[in-house]
């Protein structure tokens, strides 16, 4: 059961991971030639650094956008039967909600592979000063976390409001705005600060992105 719901699945989504796994491989390369670097032996380390700066946003506003879609994607398919293949299957609706899930956080594998397989090709190409070390590994681990986040935040979201899932979230955007708002008049920077924090700060549930998505450090 849980194999056909995976290729269901890969089925409805295929050409977003598609796009999303050239985006994950090329970004490293393309975020070394828009630092204004090239393929060059004897580079300083603060160049190569500069060089890299760019790959963490570009990843951050990825691992969002495939998140969301990884879940929109999905549920549009199955809103259009009116879910008639989910209430078809011999399973109850809560299964079926589990293995949906479980068969999309497998498939983010496959941008991530190919962000691995990017990096490292990218830092095969550079004279790497004795100084800095290269972290592909932990790039692509980061980036997994941080798409299985977002993936999952926006899997809770549509499942639980379902048709009005975008009204929620703009209603959650405006309390969260708001809230900032308040605070900030009332003069309460210091309750500000530690409920951020809270947030970003591990083991907040935002921690992941807070880290920087660095490829090269020291």
């Amino acid at each position: 059961m849980f194999r056909q719901i995976l290729f269901t699945q890969f089925r409805w989504t295929r050409t977003l991971l598609l796009l999303m796994a050239v985006f994950t491989f090329v970004v490293p390369t393309l975020s070394w030639n828009l630092g204004g670097n090239v393929f060059a032996a004897g580079l300083a380390p603060i160049a190569v650094m500069n060089g890299f700066s760019t790959v963490g946003p570009m990843l951050v506003l990825g691992a969002w956008t495939l998140g969301f879609l990884l879940v929109a994607l999905p549920w549009g398919a199955d809103s259009q039967s009116r879910h008639v293949y989910a209430l078809s299957l011999p399973i109850p609706w809560s299964q079926y909600v589990a293995m949906r899930f479980g068969a999309g956080a497998i498939t983010l594998l496959v941008p991530t592979l190919a962000l691995w397989l990017g990096s490292w090709l990218v830092v095969a190409m550079i004279d790497m000063p004795p100084t800095l070390r290269a972290y592909p590994g932990l790039l692509a681990l980061r980036f997994f976390l941080g798409t299985l986040l977002a993936y999952a935040l926006s899997f809770l979201l549509q499942y639980l409001a379902g048709r009005r899932a975008a009204v929620v979230l703009l209603v959650l955007l405006v309390a969260v705005f708001g809230l900032g708002m308040g605070l900030s008049l009332a003069n309460q920077h210091e309750l500000l600060v530690r409920i951020t924090l809270w947030f970003i700060d591990w083991p907040g549930p935002f921690s992941v992105f807070a880290s920087e998505w660095r490829l090269i450090d020291v």
